[in-house]
Formats: C-alpha cells, sequence, structure tokens
C-alpha cells in the first residue's frame, strides 16, 4: 500500500470538483428559510471536513497547506457572500468551516488516512488485476 496512487489524476479531478460545488453552494441564491436553525453549520462542518479529509488523503505531503488554504477558501467565501446581495458574511460558518478542517486533520492522524490508498489499490487490482 505504499506509493503513489494510480489513479491519482481522477481522484485530484474528483477534488477539484468538491471545491466547485461548495464555491457554488457558498454563492448561490437560497430560496426559503433553513429547515432548521443552526444546521447550515453542520453543513459546512461537513462540506470543509469532507474537502480536508479527501486532499489530505490525495496529497498527504501537502497535508497542511490543504488545511490553510481551505481556512483561507472559506474566509474569501464569506466576504464574497457580503457582496451577493442575497448571502451575508457569517462568522460563525467561518468557526463552522475551521472546525470541520480540524476534524478532518486529526482524523488524517489516524490509520483512516489510508482510506484512498487502500481504495486506489482494489480499483488498480480489479482493472488491471496482473500489473501489481
Amino acid at each position: 500500500m505504499t506509493g503513489a496512487l494510480r489513479f491519482h489524476l481522477a481522484w485530484v479531478s474528483l477534488g477539484c470538483l468538491m471545491i466547485a460545488v461548495v464555491i457554488a453552494a457558498s454563492l448561490v441564491a437560497v430560496s426559503g428559510p433553513v429547515s432548521a436553525p443552526g444546521i447550515d453549520k453542520v453543513y459546512h462542518t461537513i462540506a470543509y471536513g469532507a474537502l480536508m479529509y479527501w486532499w489530505g488523503m490525495v496529497q498527504p505531503q501537502r497535508r497542511w497547506a490543504w488545511a490553510i488554504a481551505l481556512l483561507l477558501l472559506g474566509g474569501a467565501l464569506e466576504v464574497a457572500q457580503s457582496y451577493t446581495g442575497y448571502r451575508t458574511l457569517d462568522r460563525w460558518d467561518t468557526l463552522a468551516n475551521s472546525c470541520g478542517v480540524l476534524l478532518a486533520a486529526l482524523l488524517l492522524l489516524t490509520p483512516a488516512a489510508r482510506l484512498l490508498a487502500w481504495f486506489d489499490g482494489q480499483l488498480a487490482d480489479r482493472i488491471d488485476p496482473g500489473a501489481a
């Protein structure tokens, strides 16, 4: 299970798509009230946690750079929301984003950090069983 991911480009592409979805979801107009008070903070935590966990597995050597980049992205998107006219800047969203990044960073210190490498190896074995 050591070495580079066989499908690294696919995993990077999927990570870029995840970032694009978070950016789009952060800037799109939301219609109607939120279903439960504070539920959006849970969404923020999950979204930024998922991004941190993903990029921490895809590029483990850049894990802390990704943590900083995601914190900056969350802050920048909050500022951008304040300029849309239909979204507002919310410091609690930034805190929720930070919590997601922190929780994922902690998860990446466990054996769970090898999940993508394991899956990548399993996929490689099924696509080309003789290559290993």
